[in-house]
Parts: structure tokens; sequence; C-alpha cells
């Protein structure tokens, strides 16, 4: 993902994990709920007893929730969609990353591309479900841009169909 604070990161890996857990319809009902309390949230942190660098922290924590939930552009990001696809240190697919650990799950979350060819690009994995952390971390994904399929990614994930399950 592009550079950004702690706590947008934490909230986005948060809220992203939530689309391999919920359908499309369920997910949908609960931003809307949240939206429609924002403003209590904000004010409610304002009347609060917190001290002010306090207050500030939560604040980050509200701007970056609010902001991962607050569309669909922002909430429901392109996703790693085919089954059995891998990561890749170039274009060519010669080098794959971290291959003992398996391919990349259905549901990782990828930023925009910062490059693209006719097939492959190359993103950031956010890895919502913990597939190339401890014990044993790919760093190469972890702090780094990787080439994947192109076709591999979609932002219907969940599918629309998938939420009347």
């Amino acid at each position: 993902m592009e550079s950004r604070s702690q706590p947008t990161l934490e909230v986005l890996g948060q809220v992203q994990r939530t689309r391999s857990l919920f359908g499309r319809a369920d997910l949908d009902a609960a931003r809307q709920h949240f939206m429609a309390k924002k403003s209590d949230a904000y004010r409610t942190l304002e009347s609060s007893n917190v001290d002010a660098a306090g207050k500030q922290r939560i604040r980050e924590y509200l701007d970056a929730f609010f902001a991962a939930i607050g569309s669909d552009d922002a909430f429901y990001r392109p996703a790693v969609v085919v089954e059995g696809e891998r990561a890749y240190a170039d274009a060519s697919q010669a080098n794959p990353l971290c291959s003992a650990m398996g391919p990349m799950p259905v549901g990782t979350v990828v930023s925009d591309p910062a490059e693209t060819t006719d097939r492959m690009m190359r993103v950031a994995l956010l890895d919502t479900k913990w597939n190339w952390a401890t014990p044993k971390p790919c760093d190469a994904i972890h702090r780094g841009l990787v080439w994947i399929q192109r076709g591999a990614v979609s932002r219907d994930y969940p599918a629309v169909a998938a939420a009347t399950r």
C-alpha cells in the first residue's frame, strides 16, 4: 500500500479482513450503519475526559476507519480473486517469492499498480490473512512491491453474487 501512518495501516488491514469473513450485503449494511454514527463518534470523543494527545491518537483511528469504509472505492479495493496465483520478484515470473508458503490467498488486497505490463502488475500486498507473517515472515512481500498477474485481481471481492449466500 502507499506510505501511510501506522493507525491507517492497522485499520485498513482489519477492515479489509472483513471482506473474507462476510458477504457483500452484510458488509454494505454494516458500513452504512457505522457511517450513520460517524458524527456521534467524533462528538463522543470531543466530550470525553481523554487528554489532548489521547484524543489526537483516537481521532487518527476514527479518521482512518471512516475513510476506509466511506465509499465503495475505498472499501472494495482490488483483491486477488483467482486461486493458486503467486507473487514474483519480476514481471517475467522467473523468480517466485516465498513459494514454500504457497500461493496468495484469495482475498489478498493489493495496492493500485505502480507499474504494469500487458499481463502483469507491480503492487504492494496487504497481508490481511497473515499468510506471510510470523513465525515464517516473507519480507519480500511485507516490505516491497511484487509482480502478480493482472487478471488475478478484481474489486468484485467478495462477489456481489456471493452476497446472497
